[in-house]
Protein backbone atom coordinates (compact mmCIF):
# COMPACT_ATOMS: atom_id res chain seq x y z
CA UNK A 1 0.00 0.00 0.00
CA UNK A 2 1.17 3.70 -0.78
CA UNK A 3 2.10 5.98 1.92
CA UNK A 4 -0.32 9.08 2.45
CA UNK A 5 -3.62 7.16 0.83
CA UNK A 6 -6.10 9.46 0.24
CA UNK A 7 -9.62 9.08 0.08
CA UNK A 8 -10.99 12.41 -0.59
CA UNK A 9 -8.13 12.37 -3.20
CA UNK A 10 -9.58 9.17 -4.28
CA UNK A 11 -13.21 9.70 -4.68
CA UNK A 12 -12.16 12.97 -6.16
CA UNK A 13 -10.52 11.52 -9.45
CA UNK A 14 -11.11 7.32 -9.68
CA UNK A 15 -13.86 7.47 -12.66
CA UNK A 16 -14.95 5.50 -15.57
CA UNK A 17 -12.85 2.72 -16.63
CA UNK A 18 -10.89 2.45 -13.66
CA UNK A 19 -13.92 3.18 -11.51
CA UNK A 20 -15.44 0.11 -13.10
CA UNK A 21 -12.73 -1.98 -13.35
CA UNK A 22 -11.90 -1.09 -9.25
CA UNK A 23 -14.90 -2.46 -8.31
CA UNK A 24 -14.18 -5.84 -10.54
CA UNK A 25 -11.50 -6.08 -8.68
CA UNK A 26 -13.22 -6.02 -5.67
CA UNK A 27 -15.18 -9.09 -5.85
CA UNK A 28 -12.33 -11.59 -5.33
CA UNK A 29 -9.85 -11.56 -2.65
CA UNK A 30 -6.58 -13.56 -4.38
CA UNK A 31 -6.93 -10.64 -7.14
CA UNK A 32 -7.03 -11.58 -11.11
CA UNK A 33 -4.78 -11.39 -13.64
CA UNK A 34 -4.79 -9.12 -16.82
CA UNK A 35 -5.95 -11.99 -18.94
CA UNK A 36 -9.01 -12.88 -16.52
CA UNK A 37 -9.94 -9.37 -16.53
CA UNK A 38 -9.91 -9.29 -19.88
CA UNK A 39 -11.63 -11.90 -20.28
CA UNK A 40 -14.58 -11.82 -17.48
CA UNK A 41 -14.58 -8.09 -16.71
CA UNK A 42 -15.92 -7.05 -20.50
CA UNK A 43 -12.03 -5.07 -20.80
CA UNK A 44 -11.63 -6.08 -24.94
CA UNK A 45 -8.22 -4.21 -24.72
CA UNK A 46 -4.85 -4.60 -22.46
CA UNK A 47 -3.56 -1.06 -23.10
CA UNK A 48 -7.08 0.28 -21.99
CA UNK A 49 -6.32 -2.36 -18.51
CA UNK A 50 -3.11 -1.40 -18.22
CA UNK A 51 -3.78 1.91 -18.12
CA UNK A 52 -6.75 1.69 -15.77
CA UNK A 53 -4.14 -0.47 -13.16
CA UNK A 54 -1.61 2.21 -13.64
CA UNK A 55 -4.09 4.73 -12.50
CA UNK A 56 -5.41 2.63 -9.47
CA UNK A 57 -1.76 2.01 -8.52
CA UNK A 58 -0.91 5.96 -8.85
CA UNK A 59 -4.12 6.23 -6.12
CA UNK A 60 -2.54 3.66 -4.22
CA UNK A 61 -5.89 0.98 -4.22
CA UNK A 62 -4.15 -2.00 -5.89
CA UNK A 63 -1.47 -4.04 -4.90
CA UNK A 64 0.04 -6.83 -7.45
CA UNK A 65 0.93 -10.31 -6.19
CA UNK A 66 3.03 -12.20 -9.02
CA UNK A 67 0.93 -11.83 -11.78
CA UNK A 68 -1.96 -10.55 -10.28
CA UNK A 69 -3.68 -7.29 -9.34
CA UNK A 70 -6.08 -7.29 -5.68
CA UNK A 71 -7.71 -4.46 -3.42
CA UNK A 72 -6.15 -5.44 -0.53
CA UNK A 73 -9.15 -5.64 2.24
CA UNK A 74 -9.29 -2.22 4.22
CA UNK A 75 -8.43 0.15 1.10
CA UNK A 76 -11.56 -1.84 -0.60
CA UNK A 77 -13.85 -1.40 2.56
CA UNK A 78 -12.57 2.76 3.33
CA UNK A 79 -13.06 3.24 -0.74
CA UNK A 80 -16.16 1.38 -0.92
CA UNK A 81 -17.51 3.68 1.97
CA UNK A 82 -16.78 6.82 0.26
CA UNK A 83 -18.44 6.03 -2.87
CA UNK A 84 -21.52 5.18 -0.90
CA UNK A 85 -21.84 7.87 1.41
CA UNK A 86 -20.46 10.89 0.36
CA UNK A 87 -21.01 12.72 -2.59
CA UNK A 88 -18.42 14.52 -4.89
CA UNK A 89 -19.66 18.48 -5.54
CA UNK A 90 -17.49 19.99 -7.29
CA UNK A 91 -13.86 19.45 -6.16
CA UNK A 92 -15.23 18.93 -2.55
CA UNK A 93 -16.93 15.56 -1.08
CA UNK A 94 -20.17 16.09 1.83
CA UNK A 95 -21.50 13.21 3.54
CA UNK A 96 -24.71 12.36 2.07
CA UNK A 97 -26.71 12.39 5.25
CA UNK A 98 -25.87 16.41 5.47
CA UNK A 99 -26.97 17.05 1.87
CA UNK A 100 -30.44 14.81 3.67
CA UNK A 101 -30.63 17.41 6.32
CA UNK A 102 -30.44 20.56 3.67
CA UNK A 103 -32.24 19.18 1.18
CA UNK A 104 -35.03 18.32 3.68
CA UNK A 105 -34.90 21.89 5.53
CA UNK A 106 -35.14 23.68 2.68
CA UNK A 107 -38.04 21.71 1.44
CA UNK A 108 -39.85 22.11 4.54
CA UNK A 109 -39.19 26.00 4.51
CA UNK A 110 -40.66 26.25 0.93
CA UNK A 111 -43.71 24.26 2.04
CA UNK A 112 -44.30 26.82 4.82
CA UNK A 113 -43.69 29.45 2.72
CA UNK A 114 -46.23 28.68 0.09
CA UNK A 115 -48.83 27.14 2.58
CA UNK A 116 -48.73 29.05 6.26
CA UNK A 117 -51.09 26.35 7.93
CA UNK A 118 -48.34 23.92 7.69
CA UNK A 119 -46.51 25.40 10.21
CA UNK A 120 -47.67 23.13 12.66
CA UNK A 121 -45.22 20.61 10.77
CA UNK A 122 -41.98 22.28 11.71
CA UNK A 123 -41.58 20.39 14.62
CA UNK A 124 -42.10 16.89 13.20
CA UNK A 125 -39.72 18.83 10.06
CA UNK A 126 -36.86 19.49 12.48
CA UNK A 127 -36.80 15.64 14.38
CA UNK A 128 -36.61 14.44 10.59
CA UNK A 129 -33.88 16.75 9.96
CA UNK A 130 -32.06 16.33 13.05
CA UNK A 131 -31.91 12.52 12.15
CA UNK A 132 -30.59 13.39 8.67
CA UNK A 133 -27.64 15.55 10.94
CA UNK A 134 -27.11 12.53 13.16
CA UNK A 135 -26.43 10.00 9.97
CA UNK A 136 -24.08 13.11 8.38
CA UNK A 137 -22.08 13.18 11.70
CA UNK A 138 -21.89 9.51 12.26
CA UNK A 139 -21.12 9.17 8.58
CA UNK A 140 -17.91 11.61 8.90
CA UNK A 141 -17.06 9.30 12.29
CA UNK A 142 -16.47 6.47 10.10
CA UNK A 143 -14.57 7.89 7.48
CA UNK A 144 -12.31 9.42 10.61
CA UNK A 145 -12.38 5.38 11.46
CA UNK A 146 -11.30 4.36 8.55
CA UNK A 147 -8.28 7.02 7.78
CA UNK A 148 -6.78 6.30 11.13
CA UNK A 149 -6.56 2.36 10.74
CA UNK A 150 -5.38 3.24 7.29
CA UNK A 151 -2.34 5.11 8.43
CA UNK A 152 -1.68 2.40 11.17
CA UNK A 153 -1.28 0.04 8.42
CA UNK A 154 1.34 2.25 6.49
Amino acid sequence: MKEGLDLVKIRRELRGEALRLFFYLNKRISGYTIEEIRYFSGFSNKAVINRCLTELRRLGVVDKQGDKYYVPRLIAEAVNFIFKHYAKIGNRIIARGFLGAIAYLVFLLILIAMYPQALMLLPLGLIFTSIFVVIGLYQSHRLKRLIRELKRLK
